[in-house]
Protein backbone atom coordinates (compact mmCIF):
# COMPACT_ATOMS: atom_id res chain seq x y z
CA UNK A 1 0.00 0.00 0.00
CA UNK A 2 2.88 2.38 0.69
CA UNK A 3 4.17 1.96 -2.89
CA UNK A 4 0.71 2.77 -4.25
CA UNK A 5 0.45 5.80 -1.96
CA UNK A 6 3.80 7.29 -2.98
CA UNK A 7 3.07 6.59 -6.67
CA UNK A 8 -0.15 8.60 -6.32
CA UNK A 9 1.78 11.39 -4.58
CA UNK A 10 4.17 11.51 -7.53
CA UNK A 11 1.32 11.79 -10.03
CA UNK A 12 -0.33 14.62 -8.10
CA UNK A 13 2.97 16.50 -7.64
CA UNK A 14 3.64 16.26 -11.38
CA UNK A 15 0.15 17.53 -12.24
CA UNK A 16 0.48 20.45 -9.81
CA UNK A 17 3.90 21.50 -11.10
CA UNK A 18 3.56 20.93 -14.83
CA UNK A 19 0.04 22.13 -15.67
CA UNK A 20 -1.19 25.67 -16.30
CA UNK A 21 -3.67 27.00 -13.72
CA UNK A 22 -6.68 29.27 -14.10
CA UNK A 23 -6.28 32.46 -12.04
CA UNK A 24 -8.98 34.49 -10.29
CA UNK A 25 -8.94 38.07 -9.08
CA UNK A 26 -10.07 37.08 -5.57
CA UNK A 27 -7.46 34.53 -4.61
CA UNK A 28 -9.28 33.53 -1.41
CA UNK A 29 -12.39 32.55 -3.39
CA UNK A 30 -10.11 30.51 -5.65
CA UNK A 31 -9.12 28.28 -2.70
CA UNK A 32 -10.79 25.01 -1.73
CA UNK A 33 -11.56 23.33 1.59
CA UNK A 34 -9.28 20.57 2.90
CA UNK A 35 -10.50 16.99 2.57
CA UNK A 36 -8.88 14.81 5.23
CA UNK A 37 -9.27 14.97 9.03
CA UNK A 38 -12.55 16.86 8.48
CA UNK A 39 -13.50 16.99 12.17
CA UNK A 40 -10.40 19.04 13.07
CA UNK A 41 -8.96 20.63 9.90
CA UNK A 42 -11.10 23.75 9.51
CA UNK A 43 -11.17 25.96 6.43
CA UNK A 44 -10.32 29.51 7.61
CA UNK A 45 -12.97 31.07 5.34
CA UNK A 46 -16.36 31.87 6.95
CA UNK A 47 -18.68 30.14 4.45
CA UNK A 48 -22.35 29.18 4.71
CA UNK A 49 -22.47 25.56 3.62
CA UNK A 50 -23.58 21.98 4.17
CA UNK A 51 -20.86 19.34 3.81
CA UNK A 52 -21.82 15.67 3.49
CA UNK A 53 -18.97 13.28 4.37
CA UNK A 54 -18.39 9.56 3.94
CA UNK A 55 -15.25 8.10 5.48
CA UNK A 56 -13.97 4.51 5.19
CA UNK A 57 -11.15 3.72 7.64
CA UNK A 58 -9.22 0.44 7.65
CA UNK A 59 -7.77 -0.57 11.04
CA UNK A 60 -4.22 -1.96 11.14
CA UNK A 61 -3.73 -5.62 12.01
CA UNK A 62 -1.36 -4.43 14.77
CA UNK A 63 -4.17 -2.67 16.64
CA UNK A 64 -5.81 -4.43 19.59
CA UNK A 65 -8.70 -5.51 17.31
CA UNK A 66 -6.24 -7.21 14.87
CA UNK A 67 -7.82 -5.24 12.04
CA UNK A 68 -11.30 -4.38 10.88
CA UNK A 69 -12.85 -1.21 9.52
CA UNK A 70 -14.92 1.84 10.43
CA UNK A 71 -17.42 3.67 8.22
CA UNK A 72 -18.63 7.14 9.19
CA UNK A 73 -21.51 9.05 7.60
CA UNK A 74 -21.61 12.70 8.69
CA UNK A 75 -22.97 16.15 7.87
CA UNK A 76 -21.17 19.37 8.75
CA UNK A 77 -22.99 22.72 8.83
CA UNK A 78 -21.56 26.23 8.76
CA UNK A 79 -23.28 29.62 8.84
CA UNK A 80 -21.46 32.86 8.04
CA UNK A 81 -23.00 35.51 10.29
CA UNK A 82 -20.99 38.12 8.40
CA UNK A 83 -17.77 38.25 6.37
CA UNK A 84 -15.66 37.59 9.48
CA UNK A 85 -17.73 35.47 11.88
CA UNK A 86 -19.14 31.96 11.36
CA UNK A 87 -20.97 29.42 13.51
CA UNK A 88 -19.77 25.88 12.82
CA UNK A 89 -20.90 22.32 13.59
CA UNK A 90 -18.06 20.02 12.57
CA UNK A 91 -18.58 16.65 14.26
CA UNK A 92 -21.63 14.40 14.29
CA UNK A 93 -22.55 11.38 12.23
CA UNK A 94 -23.37 7.69 12.28
CA UNK A 95 -20.55 5.24 13.02
CA UNK A 96 -20.41 1.65 11.73
CA UNK A 97 -17.59 -0.13 13.64
CA UNK A 98 -16.48 -3.59 12.46
CA UNK A 99 -13.44 -4.90 14.40
CA UNK A 100 -11.93 -8.28 13.54
CA UNK A 101 -11.39 -9.35 17.16
CA UNK A 102 -11.89 -8.41 20.85
CA UNK A 103 -15.06 -6.41 20.18
CA UNK A 104 -18.27 -7.24 18.35
CA UNK A 105 -19.58 -5.19 15.44
CA UNK A 106 -21.29 -2.07 16.74
CA UNK A 107 -22.98 1.03 15.34
CA UNK A 108 -24.25 4.29 16.80
CA UNK A 109 -24.11 8.05 16.71
CA UNK A 110 -21.04 10.18 17.29
CA UNK A 111 -20.58 13.11 19.63
CA UNK A 112 -21.57 16.59 18.45
CA UNK A 113 -18.99 19.38 18.17
CA UNK A 114 -19.97 23.01 17.59
CA UNK A 115 -18.36 26.42 17.94
CA UNK A 116 -17.37 29.63 16.21
CA UNK A 117 -14.52 30.99 14.10
CA UNK A 118 -13.49 34.58 13.44
CA UNK A 119 -11.28 36.08 10.74
CA UNK A 120 -8.44 38.14 12.23
CA UNK A 121 -6.65 38.89 8.94
CA UNK A 122 -7.77 39.00 5.31
CA UNK A 123 -6.15 40.26 2.09
CA UNK A 124 -8.17 39.02 -0.89
CA UNK A 125 -5.84 40.50 -3.50
CA UNK A 126 -2.75 38.81 -2.06
CA UNK A 127 -4.65 35.67 -1.07
CA UNK A 128 -4.15 35.71 2.70
CA UNK A 129 -6.59 34.80 5.48
CA UNK A 130 -6.17 33.85 9.15
CA UNK A 131 -8.85 32.69 11.58
CA UNK A 132 -9.13 31.85 15.27
CA UNK A 133 -11.82 29.54 16.60
CA UNK A 134 -13.22 27.63 19.53
CA UNK A 135 -15.29 24.42 19.66
CA UNK A 136 -16.85 22.22 22.31
CA UNK A 137 -17.37 18.50 21.80
CA UNK A 138 -20.59 17.46 23.54
CA UNK A 139 -20.47 13.84 24.82
CA UNK A 140 -23.90 12.76 23.55
CA UNK A 141 -22.86 9.86 21.31
CA UNK A 142 -23.13 6.11 21.84
CA UNK A 143 -20.47 4.47 24.02
CA UNK A 144 -20.67 1.29 21.89
CA UNK A 145 -18.67 3.22 19.27
CA UNK A 146 -16.37 5.04 21.75
CA UNK A 147 -18.50 8.18 21.98
CA UNK A 148 -20.44 9.73 24.86
CA UNK A 149 -17.77 9.17 27.52
CA UNK A 150 -16.47 11.78 29.96
CA UNK A 151 -17.38 15.46 30.03
CA UNK A 152 -16.38 16.43 26.50
CA UNK A 153 -13.53 18.52 25.10
CA UNK A 154 -12.76 22.17 24.47
CA UNK A 155 -10.89 22.87 21.26
CA UNK A 156 -9.19 26.24 20.65
CA UNK A 157 -7.73 26.33 17.14
CA UNK A 158 -6.03 28.45 14.48
CA UNK A 159 -6.49 28.17 10.73
CA UNK A 160 -4.95 30.07 7.86
CA UNK A 161 -4.33 30.05 4.12
CA UNK A 162 -2.05 31.85 1.69
CA UNK A 163 -1.66 31.89 -2.08
CA UNK A 164 1.99 31.34 -3.01
CA UNK A 165 2.45 31.84 -6.72
CA UNK A 166 -0.02 29.44 -8.34
CA UNK A 167 -0.33 27.30 -5.21
CA UNK A 168 -2.80 27.48 -2.33
CA UNK A 169 -1.39 26.52 1.06
CA UNK A 170 -3.69 25.99 4.04
CA UNK A 171 -2.76 25.07 7.61
CA UNK A 172 -4.49 24.45 10.89
CA UNK A 173 -3.52 23.69 14.48
CA UNK A 174 -5.50 23.13 17.64
CA UNK A 175 -5.62 21.41 21.01
CA UNK A 176 -8.37 19.03 22.12
CA UNK A 177 -8.43 19.48 25.88
CA UNK A 178 -10.60 17.06 27.91
CA UNK A 179 -12.82 18.16 30.77
CA UNK A 180 -12.44 14.67 32.26
CA UNK A 181 -8.97 13.46 33.32
CA UNK A 182 -9.78 9.96 32.06
CA UNK A 183 -9.48 11.26 28.49
CA UNK A 184 -6.27 12.19 26.66
CA UNK A 185 -5.27 15.71 25.66
CA UNK A 186 -4.33 15.96 21.98
CA UNK A 187 -2.56 18.39 19.64
CA UNK A 188 -3.62 18.50 15.97
CA UNK A 189 -1.59 19.99 13.09
CA UNK A 190 -2.71 19.82 9.44
CA UNK A 191 -1.34 21.07 6.11
CA UNK A 192 -2.98 21.29 2.67
CA UNK A 193 -1.49 22.12 -0.76
CA UNK A 194 -3.55 22.50 -3.94
CA UNK A 195 -3.66 24.23 -7.31
CA UNK A 196 -6.57 25.12 -9.59
CA UNK A 197 -6.76 23.72 -13.14
CA UNK A 198 -10.08 25.01 -14.52
CA UNK A 199 -12.04 23.77 -11.50
CA UNK A 200 -9.98 20.62 -10.89
CA UNK A 201 -7.69 20.78 -7.84
CA UNK A 202 -5.05 18.10 -7.19
CA UNK A 203 -4.48 17.95 -3.42
CA UNK A 204 -1.69 16.90 -1.05
CA UNK A 205 -2.31 16.91 2.72
CA UNK A 206 -0.37 16.09 5.86
CA UNK A 207 -1.84 15.45 9.30
CA UNK A 208 -0.34 15.08 12.77
CA UNK A 209 -1.99 14.03 16.03
CA UNK A 210 0.21 14.19 19.14
CA UNK A 211 -0.79 13.02 22.61
CA UNK A 212 0.03 15.83 25.03
CA UNK A 213 -1.18 13.96 28.12
CA UNK A 214 -2.47 10.39 28.27
CA UNK A 215 -5.82 9.46 29.77
CA UNK A 216 -6.70 6.57 32.04
CA UNK A 217 -9.75 5.04 30.37
CA UNK A 218 -8.21 2.21 28.32
CA UNK A 219 -4.87 0.44 28.82
CA UNK A 220 -3.48 0.72 25.27
CA UNK A 221 -0.85 2.86 23.52
CA UNK A 222 -2.89 3.95 20.49
CA UNK A 223 -5.17 6.97 20.64
CA UNK A 224 -8.22 7.47 18.44
CA UNK A 225 -6.72 9.79 15.79
CA UNK A 226 -9.18 12.52 14.79
CA UNK A 227 -12.66 11.07 15.39
CA UNK A 228 -12.30 8.74 18.37
CA UNK A 229 -11.01 9.23 21.92
CA UNK A 230 -9.93 6.14 23.85
CA UNK A 231 -8.29 7.74 26.88
CA UNK A 232 -5.32 5.46 26.11
CA UNK A 233 -3.18 5.28 29.25
CA UNK A 234 0.05 4.25 27.46
CA UNK A 235 -0.22 6.86 24.71
CA UNK A 236 1.64 9.75 26.39
CA UNK A 237 3.94 11.46 23.87
CA UNK A 238 2.88 9.25 20.96
CA UNK A 239 2.51 10.88 17.52
CA UNK A 240 0.55 9.77 14.47
CA UNK A 241 1.54 11.36 11.14
CA UNK A 242 -0.46 10.73 7.97
CA UNK A 243 -0.12 11.80 4.36
CA UNK A 244 -2.93 12.09 1.84
CA UNK A 245 -3.28 12.46 -1.92
CA UNK A 246 -6.53 13.40 -3.59
CA UNK A 247 -8.46 15.91 -5.63
CA UNK A 248 -11.41 18.26 -5.48
CA UNK A 249 -13.60 19.30 -8.39
CA UNK A 250 -15.62 22.54 -8.41
CA UNK A 251 -18.81 21.98 -10.42
CA UNK A 252 -19.93 25.56 -9.76
CA UNK A 253 -19.51 28.32 -7.19
CA UNK A 254 -22.12 26.48 -5.09
CA UNK A 255 -21.04 22.85 -5.39
CA UNK A 256 -17.79 20.91 -5.19
CA UNK A 257 -16.74 17.36 -4.35
CA UNK A 258 -13.54 15.84 -2.98
CA UNK A 259 -11.86 12.49 -2.48
CA UNK A 260 -8.56 11.63 -0.78
CA UNK A 261 -6.61 8.49 0.08
CA UNK A 262 -4.79 8.78 3.43
CA UNK A 263 -1.94 6.59 4.69
CA UNK A 264 0.15 6.62 7.91
CA UNK A 265 3.74 7.86 7.65
CA UNK A 266 4.57 6.63 11.17
CA UNK A 267 4.27 3.11 12.52
CA UNK A 268 4.42 1.22 15.80
CA UNK A 269 2.80 2.19 19.08
CA UNK A 270 0.68 5.31 18.64
CA UNK A 271 -0.04 4.65 14.95
CA UNK A 272 -1.61 1.19 15.00
CA UNK A 273 -5.22 2.33 14.66
CA UNK A 274 -4.48 3.60 11.15
CA UNK A 275 -3.95 1.27 8.17
CA UNK A 276 -5.47 3.46 5.45
CA UNK A 277 -8.49 5.67 4.87
CA UNK A 278 -10.56 7.11 2.03
CA UNK A 279 -12.50 10.32 2.67
CA UNK A 280 -15.13 11.67 0.27
CA UNK A 281 -17.29 14.75 0.58
CA UNK A 282 -19.79 16.96 -1.22
CA UNK A 283 -19.98 20.66 -0.27
CA UNK A 284 -23.01 22.81 -1.08
CA UNK A 285 -22.43 26.53 -0.48
CA UNK A 286 -25.43 28.85 -0.35
CA UNK A 287 -26.74 32.19 0.92
CA UNK A 288 -29.37 32.68 3.62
Amino acid sequence: MKKIFFSLVGIVVASIVLSSPEAKADRIDDMISPITNPVNFEDPRPNTEARAIFLHHEISDDFITTGGDVRIYALQLRYAVNEDLAIIATKDGYVDLNPDAVLSDESGFGNITAGVKYVVHRDSEEGEIATVGFRYEIPVGDDDVFQGEGDGFVNPFLSGAVAIGDFNLMAGAGARLPLDSADSALLDVDLHLSRNFNGFYPVLELGLVHVIDAGTRLGIADEGADYFQFGASASDGKTLVTGAVGARYRFSDALDAGIAYQHPLTDGAGSNLFDWRVTTDLIWSFDL
